[in-house]
Parts: C-alpha cells; sequence; structure tokens
C-alpha cells in the first residue's frame, strides 16, 4: 500500500493546503527579512504544522533563493539534503520520547552554541513540545529567549494551553485550522492523477468527508483505496475499504419529516434495520446533517468557516433543505435526536427511531383551537402554496438605467434588497445571502456566488425577472443581473432582512404583546408547544 502523506508531502509554501493565512505571513516576513527566531505551530493533528516547519527550514537554508522571495528551490544540495532528511543543520526533535531535562541540554542547548556546519541556519523543530516536562521547558526558556543568530526554533503543538506562557510569550504563535473538504478533495484528485488512477468524485468526497479535516488521515485512508488497484475506482469497489456511511439516506429520512410523511419514514427506518444498519451511528449522520441546516440558517456562510463542508454532492442536498426547513422544525429535531442519541438500546431496534420520527412528522401539525384564541405550533410549509405567492412589482425595461453605485452603496442597500424579495420568494432571500454583491456599473451589478446551484437559482428567468424588478425598484432604475461562480470567495455574515432595514408600516409592525400571561389549561398548552394567544 502506498505511503502517500510521505510521497506527496509540500515541498513548497504553495503545496500546503488550508493555512493561507499562516503562509502569507511567513512568506512577507522571509521576503523582507524579518523573520523571527521562534515560532509555535499549534493547531489539530495532521493540517501541516511540521510539514510547514519544514518548508520553512528548508527555505531559510535555500542555497538560490535570492532577496525578495520566499520559496525554496527545491533542486540545491540543502533543499534536497532536508527534503531526504540528512541535513545536519536542521534537527527535528520528538518531545514525547525526549521529555527530560537532560535531553534538552544536550540536544538543543549544546548544539545551538555551534554555528551552522553547511547552512545558513540551524533549524530545532520540536514536535509535540507540550510533553516536555517543567524543567526541561526552563531550560529551554534561556536559549529561546536570547538565542543565537543563526538559530530557528519551531515548535510544534497539539495541545497549546499545557505550553508554559513564559515560552509562548517568547515566540511568534500560528494557529493552524483543520482542512476543508474542498481542499482535501483537490489533493487526492491530484495524487490519483499522478498515480494514472481514475477515481470518482463521489469517492473522493466521501474520503475528504471522512478524514474529518485531517490531511494525514484522508492520505492513509485513500492510499488503502488505490490499494484496491484498477485504473478505475467507483464507490462500489471503494466501499470493500471505505467506512460504510447513510448520508444520503440521512437526509431523505430529514425530507421525510419536513413533508410530513410518517408512513414513509418509518418504512425508511426499517428498510435501513433490514440492511443492517448501526442505528446509533445513522442518529449521528442525522444529527451531524440537522445541524449544518441550523447553522446555514441561522447566518449563511458560516458552515463553511467551520469547515462544514460536505461536497458537491451533500451540498447541493443540504442547501435545498436549508432554504425549505423553517430554523422552529429543525431545532425540534435536533433536540429530538439528542434525546435518541443518549436513550438506552431497545429489545426492537429500531422502535426508538421510529417513535421519534412519528412524534416529528405529528406536531408539525397539531393545531389547537378555542373560541377566543388560537395556539397555532403548525410549522411554516416546506414551500408557500402557489395561491398564496405575491407576484413581483412590474417595471418596464425601457425605463432608465440606475446610476452607477460603489459597493460600499450597493451593501448599504442590500438589506432593502433582501426584505422585499423575502416577500415574494423566502428561499430565494436566503439564496441572496450566499453571494457578494458588487457595484453597480453602465446598469450591471455582478453577484458572485460560491455554489453552483445558488448561481444557477438567480438564472432561471422567472427568478431573474423577480430579482430585476426588486432591484429596479430598491435602485431607483433598470438594472441587469450578472451571476458569476467564484468557489474562492469567503462569505462573511452577510447583511439579512431585518424589520430594522426599513422603517416600520402598518404590515411590518410587530404583533401586539399580550398584557400579562394566559393562566389555566390555555397557559399549558402554549407553554408546552409554544404557541401564542391571538384575539
Amino acid at each position: 500500500m502506498p505511503t502517500l502523506y510521505r510521497d506527496y508531502r509540500p515541498q513548497k509554501f504553495a503545496d500546503i493546503l488550508g493555512q493561507n493565512h499562516l503562509k502569507i505571513t511567513l512568506q512577507n516576513e522571509l521576503a523582507s527579512q524579518t523573520l523571527g527566531q521562534a515560532y509555535l505551530f499549534c493547531g489539530p493533528r495532521a493540517v501541516g504544522k511540521t510539514s510547514m516547519a519544514r518548508v520553512l527550514a528548508q527555505t531559510v537554508n535555500c542555497e538560490r533563493r535570492k532577496e525578495g522571495e520566499s520559496e525554496p528551490c527545491g533542486e540545491c544540495a540543502s533543499c534536497e539534503s532536508i527534503r531526504k532528511g540528512n541535513f545536519l543543520d536542521v534537527m527535528e526533535i520528538d518531545a514525547a520520547s525526549n521529555t527530560g531535562v537532560d535531553n534538552v541540554r544536550d540536544n538543543i542547548i549544546s548544539s545551538a552554541r555551534l554555528s551552522p556546519s553547511s547552512g545558513k541556519m540551524k533549524v530545532f523543530i520540536i514536535d509535540e513540545v507540550h510533553m516536555l516536562s517543567i524543567s526541561a521547558f526552563n531550560a529551554l526558556l534561556k536559549i529561546i529567549e536570547e538565542p543565537p543568530r543563526h538559530i530557528l526554533f519551531i515548535l510544534c503543538t497539539t495541545e497549546a494551553h499545557k505550553v508554559p506562557d513564559t515560552i509562548i510569550s517568547r515566540c511568534q504563535r500560528f494557529d493552524f485550522k483543520r482542512i476543508s473538504p474542498a481542499e482535501i478533495v483537490k489533493k487526492l484528485a491530484r495524487i490519483a492523477s499522478e498515480e494514472k488512477v481514475e477515481v470518482s468524485r463521489e469517492v473522493l468526497e466521501d474520503v475528504a468527508r471522512q478524514s474529518g479535516g485531517h490531511l494525514r488521515d484522508a492520505e492513509s485512508l485513500f492510499g488503502q483505496v488505490l490499494a484496491l488497484g484498477g485504473d478505475k475506482i467507483g464507490v462500489e469497489e471503494a466501499e470493500l475499504v471505505l467506512p460504510r456511511h447513510h448520508h444520503q439516506d440521512a437526509l431523505l429520512l430529514i425530507e421525510l419529516i419536513l413533508k410530513k410523511d410518517a408512513g414513509g419514514a418509518v418504512a425508511l427506518v426499517n428498510r435501513l434495520a433490514d440492511g443492517g444498519v448501526n442505528f446509533k451511528s445513522f442518529i449521528e449522520e442525522t444529527l451531524m446533517m440537522l445541524r449544518k441546516i441550523m447553522i446555514q440558517s441561522a447566518q449563511p456562510g458560516l458552515a463553511e468557516k467551520l469547515g462544514l463542508d460536505f461536497g458537491e454532492q451533500l451540498e447541493l442536498r443540504v442547501g435545498a433543505l436549508a432554504t425549505q426547513m423553517p430554523l422552529p422544525v429543525c431545532l425540534r429535531a435536533l433536540r429530538r435526536f439528542l434525546d435518541l442519541a443518549q436513550e438506552r438500546a431497545s429489545s426492537i431496534p429500531q422502535l426508538p427511531l421510529e417513535i421519534a420520527v412519528v412524534e416529528l412528522c405529528l406536531s408539525a401539525e397539531q393545531t389547537v383551537t378555542t373560541p377566543t384564541s388560537t395556539i397555532n405550533t403548525a410549522a411554516r410549509p416546506a414551500t408557500a402554496p402557489v395561491a398564496n405567492k405575491k407576484e413581483a412589482p412590474k417595471t418596464e425595461k425601457s425605463g432608465a438605467m440606475a446610476a452607477d453605485l460603489s459597493e460600499e452603496e450597493v451593501m448599504a442597500r442590500w438589506p432593502e434588497v433582501l426584505l422585499k424579495i423575502k416577500k415574494y420568494n423566502h428561499s430565494l432571500s436566503f439564496v441572496l445571502q450566499n453571494c457578494l454583491p458588487q457595484a453597480v456599473r453602465s446598469g450591471t451589478i455582478a453577484l458572485r456566488f460560491k455554489y453552483k446551484f445558488h448561481r444557477d437559482r438567480i438564472l432561471d428567468s422567472s427568478v431573474r425577472g423577480i430579482m430585476e424588478s426588486i432591484l429596479a425598484e430598491v435602485f431607483e432604475g433598470q438594472v441587469e443581473i450578472e451571476a458569476i461562480l467564484d468557489e474562492n470567495i469567503e462569505l462573511d455574515s452577510r447583511p439579512v432582512a431585518s424589520s430594522s432595514a426599513l422603517p416600520l408600516t402598518a404590515e411590518s409592525s410587530p404583533p401586539p404583546v399580550p398584557d400579562k400571561p394566559v393562566d389555566g389549561v390555555l397557559g399549558s398548552l402554549l407553554q408546552s408547544f409554544g404557541g401564542e394567544a391571538v384575539s
């Protein structure tokens, strides 16, 4: 079986995945010759800390690197020697195996006093530095505090809280992040190409998703897939070595709950039982999907920042569900599945899950009515009936074009766009919260989307007509839309449609607050079902 994480270890900063915020800082310091003498690389395992340290060591000792450059040549004798691991002036020390003060004195302090033997700088890479004893840290402190100019320390750790503050305060601290599934998929696709094996994208996304953002785990698992042999590997072949998952079935179950199809949900649960599914794992997978929907609904773009990218195939379905599933319904399902995950096993394995899905399907339909007040606990429908949809305002195409607006001016008016569009199409408002509007130039506004299915939704002729009508109303002139796909954009917190975006009117004013709480049976019902009394 190929050892991919060794064979495809990054050799330049450009090869390192997912840590752009750190690479830019280091490369700027290298180019401007303002490199520090002690760095602390901290973060989860298998995200590139040691690889970054080796690339940095290779760069400072590169014989051909010119002034102002920040990448190693990769071809000189020093680069080649460091890559093979036999460069005398780059020392990697495993602190987990060398925890005592004597090892620090013998391996670091004594060696640091000597000038480099062949390189430009001596580099000490101390992995899992938090494993050092207190006395070893104290011995290390003095040399880190006043190191010789030819010394560079790079301390790597997965548990920065165990490193003494006295050490941290003398280092430049760099916090590494988990790597997104999309970036892992790109790396695996490149490896497959190098190995001359055609691997389906679904398999690549499955490996990336199961790695949990840890690149080395992904490469190790992908090595098992490639070890199957053959020039082409699809889902069926990969299932021989990949842990089985049921993400698609989890999403199907959520869709059935949203449709209030209790019979279909129970039938799905029993089909999974017949297939020998582990219900504990399946419940965890469903919770993961519901969590993504909740976060996406609460703040569009936040899920990507948290590394909750499931890959293109699943994102299409998750994105669609997030536009249809009301947040209260999602929260109720999350709480019920959390309770389900903590329940004890039943003599009938599928029974607890059957009860849960039936309860969720029925709870969305319960409505209690009294002659003087109404308690409505029904969730909003996934899609509003066609008869209840308002028609978008009509504007003449022959009207004057909107004046040019800067990006700041567009962003200032964007909440008004979201609020108005929400009246005609609720899900379209969500799609627009997942885009970056640009400036208006010559009657055209560019909308940049991270996902293809969001861009395609805007380009639909019926949706585009509604959109351009709203934009003409807000920007006081005709505006044409240019939808652009840009997978590299980072979606910050987008302006959302709220009551503060426009003055309160009779239609948008908040409902009256009762003068006093409702008591008795009605009050108990209100508290149980989360409803409100409407006079």
